[in-house]
């Protein structure tokens, strides 16, 4: 299984004073049984973000719990999304690393994006689901059913 983390959220994940889903959602990854996905604009937002995102990346990358796409196809797929404008938030480059990898799992608290996300016209086959902590920063059932699904990542990652 493997998710994508928007930036928006990083602290929550890697952060200290975590809430109880953000802890849950980082022990899912390093315990391996979790992938976190990302490239392009999305790891450079998360390299300037979370201190604690670039500490923990050097180990988890060589671990095999965090995987990096080719930036350039992200960044590809994030200009033709641009150029069709057909989404309402500001992380198009969110999306696109979405289409390019295949995960259809988010972390973000950003509720456009949120919508985004689960438009079947920009992520589809699966649909999109969103983890989130907007509403509710304790571990409710909704995330721990989001963490047990495999149906959200191809086969590869």
């Amino acid at each position: 299984m493997c998710a994508i983390l928007d930036a928006d959220v990083a602290h929550l994940v890697f952060g200290s004073g975590r809430p109880e889903a953000g802890e849950k959602f980082f022990q899912w990854l390093n315990a391996g049984k979790g992938r976190l996905v990302t490239g392009g604009l999305s790891l450079e937002e998360l390299n300037v973000s979370s201190e604690g995102f670039r500490k923990w990346a050097v180990q988890a990358r060589l671990a095999g719990r965090l995987k990096v796409e080719n930036g350039r196809e992200v960044d590809t797929r994030t200009s033709a999304l641009q150029r069709e404008g057909k989404f309402k938030s500001t992380d198009p480059h969110v999306l696109a690393l979405a289409q390019v990898s295949e995960v259809r799992l988010l972390y973000t608290n950003d509720g456009d994006l949120q919508k985004d996300f689960g438009d079947k016209n920009l992520i589809d086959n699966p649909r999109g689901k969103v983890y989130s902590t907007r509403v509710n920063k304790g571990f409710t059932t909704t995330h721990k059913r989001l963490l047990s699904r495999t149906d959200l990542c191809k086969v590869d990652h």
